[in-house]
């Protein structure tokens, strides 16, 4: 379909539309990401206890979709592997298939090794993830190690910003090449305005001179300003 269009009241069911198309055009509009409040961003992840991981409130956007956490989740991670350390990550997860429809968040575990990596972020046309925090878990240990914030990198999270921008290049460019123009004429308009302001002047039989010392050719009727 080459144009495309919405959104229109439906007369005997001619316009009908589905959750995909409203998304689609909302995305137009703001950056995936996680809402902030004085680029304080929301949605903080902090180690509890033993292998316990907490996800406080906030809101965040994806794809055209939103999701919103209202209180504190508790997520209990995997037991640690005896003989390598693994990076798990607490993502928010956008699933459009059928039997899922949401935005959750989840504990994604990744994969012991002697030098752990975190899990990759799935992003297709299903299930699209942002990061909100690493989670280290040492081998043979029986709590958290560490937990690194993820969500002001905009390589895996970020922060929700508006997608709409004024094009101040192409303003400047216009009142440059304006600026040129009027600086290649400035003669021709002072002369222009010389010469009707010679035949005002005659009109009506008033002269004004300007300068910063009394003119010495002043008669009668002629107005002086002053300069400074």
């Amino acid at each position: 379909m080459a144009e495309e269009y919405g959104f229109f009241n439906s007369v005997n069911g001619d316009r009908k539309y589905d959750m995909e198309q409203f998304a689609t055009y909302f995305k137009q509009f703001l950056s995936n990401g996680i809402y902030h409040t004085n680029n304080v961003p929301a949605l903080r992840v902090s180690h509890v206890s033993g292998m316990q991981t907490k996800l406080e409130p906030g809101s965040a956007y994806i794809e055209g979709y939103m999701y919103r956490n209202t209180e504190d989740i508790i997520f209990t991670h995997e037991a640690a592997d005896p003989t390598n350390t693994r990076i798990d990550r607490i993502v928010l997860r956008l699933d459009r298939s059928v039997n899922a429809r949401y935005i959750k968040a989840f504990v994604k575990k990744g994969t012991p090794a002697t030098n752990p990596q975190p899990p990759a972020l799935q992003r297709d046309d299903i299930v699209y993830e942002i990061s909100l925090a690493q989670v280290r878990i040492e081998a043979g240990k029986t709590t958290i190690s560490s937990v690194k914030d993820e969500r002001l990198d905009p390589n895996v999270a970020g922060l929700v910003s508006s997608l709409i921008t004024v094009p101040t290049e192409q303003f400047l460019d216009e009142w440059n090449a304006w600026m040129a123009e009027m600086n290649e004429k400035k003669e021709d308009y002072q002369a222009a305005w010389e010469s009707w302001f010679n035949g005002i002047q005659n009109q009506i039989g008033v002269r004004l001179l300007t300068g910063s010392s009394e003119p010495s050719g002043a008669v009668a009727g002629d107005i002086w300003l002053k300069t400074v």
